[in-house]
């Protein structure tokens, strides 16, 4: 899954932009979209299931349109459209594949919105409202022509089928990230200087370009390179050829695959940092995720990153015979800061911190640990799955803080998800570690379709560790010391079970 999830908590301005938030476990059976209507006079969507669901929204241009999807969620009847008149040319609600619901919101052409003021606003967790801010009257793009500095360009054909696609290209905290969809495949990377022409092609056979992929969504004037190209230089095989234009000032930029995120990065030499390359935009040029600030994908997840606490006490003994692989699955990152709570506190720090610790105690017992990402950068689900799958991981455990409406500030405690069986004896073992190493209200063991629950091979589990919304737990989400022994006791949990199982 693509999609960038955004899932603010409540109607409180605190919690907008809260991406993938958790606030409930969804159920095993499907929810149901059971009403939605477009309020023109209110500029806004409304919908209700019959369950709690997990939205995810994102803003796509040409034509500038609003995709909110329902995961979990089925429809029960086939597309329905809804004219609205203005700015907005149409609402469509379907059924995007067989366990997710697509609410669309289309503008004409010509029209767009500022996606910060974009809100995605939950009374409940099945009470849903997406307001919108007044759409803005856009010129019509001039055809461009490549030979301008400074102009984007993108040719592909909209619809070609091939084993991979190329999604987006996006500046990050490091350098560029080129993100796919499908199979990536080994890159061809070619430096060019002739006099002023500096320029870096990279080509990925078998692949061709996304319609998402537009002139206007790429990085103009970042980082030096003063601007880009994404061409479909041949349809059979499909090659797509993506050029960095360099400025005069600009360093040879390197470029790798990076299977396990989903795309290509793009960083300058070593020895080189971005704050020494002269950027004239200043900040990124792609917003994909609504209301969230960008911070995409750095670089590849390490593997036994150096410890950073001390050992749980009474460790239990591991086997030694084999070394076991533990993938570390820190929730959300990036642009995707997940539940955001009380006082700004966001979920995927507090997680990245306690998973870290816990793969620092893993790895000083012996366990090969595997994080899905050891910063702050987006990885979406599917490679994280995708990562544990590759190194044939022996455990997989994933990092979460919880939220809930703001309101309910009273709502504190700890949960632990699994899918299946053998992810019912690991996600006790741990859920017991914790609540006898620290004082936590119990919320129980639950079962959920988590996507990292339900497509991972190997026993996987999914620990709240508290409420961002509560007001007990917000204090001991925030302090150093409780995450360490949330860590601790995590750990210990699973060094109990490969005890017991292996």
């Amino acid at each position: 899954m693509k999609v960038r999830r955004l899932l603010p908590a409540c109607l409180v301005p605190a919690v907008l932009g809260c991406l993938g938030s958790v606030l409930m476990a969804l159920p095993v059976d499907a929810a149901i979209l059971q009403f939605w209507r477009f309020d023109n006079q209110q500029n806004r969507l409304l919908f209700t299931t019959d369950s709690g669901v997990q939205p995810r929204a994102q803003l796509i241009f040409n034509p500038t349109r609003v995709v909110i999807d329902l995961p979990g969620t089925s429809l029960g009847q086939s597309t329905v459209n809804q004219q609205v008149g203005g700015a907005i040319r149409e609402i469509r609600v379907g059924q995007f594949d067989a366990n997710t619901t697509r609410l669309v919101i289309e503008f004409n052409p010509g029209y767009t919105i500022d996606p910060q003021q974009v809100q995605v606003l939950g009374e409940t967790t099945r009470q849903w409202v997406v307001q919108l801010p007044e759409a803005q009257r856009i010129e019509e793009a001039a055809p461009t022509n490549p030979a301008v500095a400074g102009v984007n360009t993108v040719n592909g054909e909209p619809g070609l089928s091939a084993p991979t696609q190329v999604d987006a290209i996006i500046a990050t905290s490091e350098g560029f990230f080129i993100r796919t969809t499908g199979d990536l495949p080994e890159i061809n990377v070619q430096e060019i200087e002739d006099g002023d022409d500096r320029r870096i092609q990279i080509e990925l056979p078998n692949s061709a370009i996304s319609r998402f992929l537009t002139p206007q969504s790429l990085p103009n004037n970042r980082y030096s390179v003063a601007r880009w190209a994404a061409d479909l230089v041949q349809t059979d095989p499909p090659l797509t050829r993506i050029t960095l234009y360099l400025a005069p000032e600009s360093p040879l930029w390197r470029a790798r695959p990076i299977p396990s995120l989903g795309g290509v990065i793009v960083l300058p030499p070593l020895g080189v940092t971005l704050a020494s390359i002269p950027d004239q935009q200043g900040t990124a040029a792609n917003t994909e995720a609504i209301a969230v600030p960008p911070a995409p994908p750095t670089s590849a997840p390490p593997i036994s990153p150096p410890p950073t606490s001390t050992s749980p006490p009474n460790i239990p003994n591991v086997p030694n015979d084999r070394r076991l692989v533990v993938v570390i699955d820190p929730g959300h990152g990036g642009r995707d800061p997940g539940a955001v709570g009380i006082g700004g506190l966001q979920e995927k720090g507090v997680a990245l911190a306690i998973s870290q610790q816990v793969a620092a105690i893993l790895t000083q017992q012996g366990i090969q640990v595997v994080m899905t990402r050891d910063g702050d950068y987006f990885i979406d689900l599917d490679p994280r799955v995708q990562l544990a799958e590759q190194v044939n991981a022996d455990l997989f455990i994933s990092i979460h803080a919880n939220a809930i409406n703001l309101s309910r500030q009273d709502v504190n405690g700890f949960e632990t998800y699994y899918y299946s069986d053998a992810g019912l004896r690991l996600a006790r073992t741990i859920h017991n570690a914790v609540l006898q190493m620290i004082d936590h209200r119990d919320r129980g063991v639950r079962r959920a379709r988590f996507y990292v629950l339900r497509n991972t091979s190997m026993p996987a589990v999914l620990v709240e560790t508290g409420f961002v919304t509560g007001n007990v737990d917000v204090h001991n989400l925030n302090d150093p010391a409780w995450q360490q022994r949330m860590a601790s006791a995590i750990a210990q949990g699973i060094l109990q079970h490969i005890q017991q199982n292996f």
